[in-house]
């Protein structure tokens, strides 16, 4: 094998490659505002950069619940928790699967524990959730993918004395990053200890989406809802960097808001399918290494 072919090779795999890295996010969000006629969140897709053109796949079907935890496995499962009661505002809880093309949320196990926000471990394949009480501890559990058990880790050290958690993301190196609304901050850590990361400068309220694209670059992408210039509330998009270069505030909005000044989408939570390395890109990687091989 000549040395221009097996360049030709690799630039094939890289171009493919760098196709899959230039295409704009898709990401995947509950609704918690939808307009269903029995309660339930509906599951909407958007492109990163432009989520005021969101489409609503279908309605999760589960009346009266807000989901505020939603996340994939590397298989490509979508996994979403029950977090609370609409009408009353009070916690629930439960494990769901959903499906991405419909929207149907299906269970697959109760718990008694209530939990803001799930998320998913590349490095060990491990779901898990936070949860915060009283503004003032928050713990940390796993979640059971089979049975939808819900296991105490323990308490997680390194945040501030009043907090509230609402948003939880991991990395592909297994960093995990919370976001606390009281002090509108970024923290990041390994799952019970952590440490400041980013002032957000803006004021965020509860039901926040945060999730980390692991599988392709691990951008951070939080769903910022908060109170902006009375009446009108704010719900948008915004991205921050995980090796904590900046965290770039107010991102693309949800649309115009009503009346009322709600917006119409407030997002339970976000959710990015992970990527796998394309079938051509593995086939042409797979034949360079084997015609390398044979020359030597």
């Amino acid at each position: 094998m000549t040395q221009h072919i097996r360049n030709a090779i690799a630039a094939a795999t890289l171009a493919a490659l760098a196709g899959v890295a230039s295409a704009d996010v898709q990401i995947y969000a509950t609704n918690n505002l939808a307009p269903t006629a029995d309660g339930s969140d509906t599951l909407i897709v958007f492109d990163a950069s432009n989520p005021s053109g969101y489409t609503t796949i279908g309605t999760l079907g589960v009346s009266n619940i807000g989901f505020g935890g939603l996340d994939f496995d590397a298989s490509g499962n979508m996994f979403g928790y029950a977090s609370f009661i609409k009408n009353t505002g009070g916690a629930a809880a439960g494990l769901y699967s959903i499906n991405p093309d419909t929207g149907a949320a299906t269970p697959i196990g109760s718990s008694v524990q209530s939990l803001q926000d799930i998320a998913y471990n590349p490095t060990n394949n491990t779901l898990y959730g936070i949860n915060s009480r009283f503004q003032a501890e928050s713990r940390l559990y796993s979640i059971d993918m089979n049975t939808g058990d819900v296991s105490d880790l323990g308490i997680i050290a390194g945040l501030p004395a009043t907090h509230h958690l609402g948003g939880f993301g991991i990395d592909s190196q297994g960093n995990f990053f919370v976001q606390d609304f009281v002090t509108d901050s970024i923290l990041v850590g390994d799952g019970l200890n952590f440490s400041h990361m980013y002032d957000m400068g803006i004021d965020t309220n509860y039901s926040q989406g945060l999730t980390i694209d692991w599988s392709n670059g691990d951008t951070g992408y939080h769903g910022a809802v908060g109170q902006g210039v009375f009446p009108d509330y704010f719900s948008t998009i915004n991205t921050f960097a995980t090796d904590g270069s900046g965290y770039n505030a107010m991102g693309p909005n949800f649309g115009p808001n009503d009346m009322d000044g709600l917006p119409p989408v407030e997002p339970g939570d976000l959710a990015i399918r992970p990527i796998p390395a394309p079938a051509s890109s593995l086939a042409l990687l797979g034949a360079s290494c084997m015609l390398t091989r044979r020359r030597r």
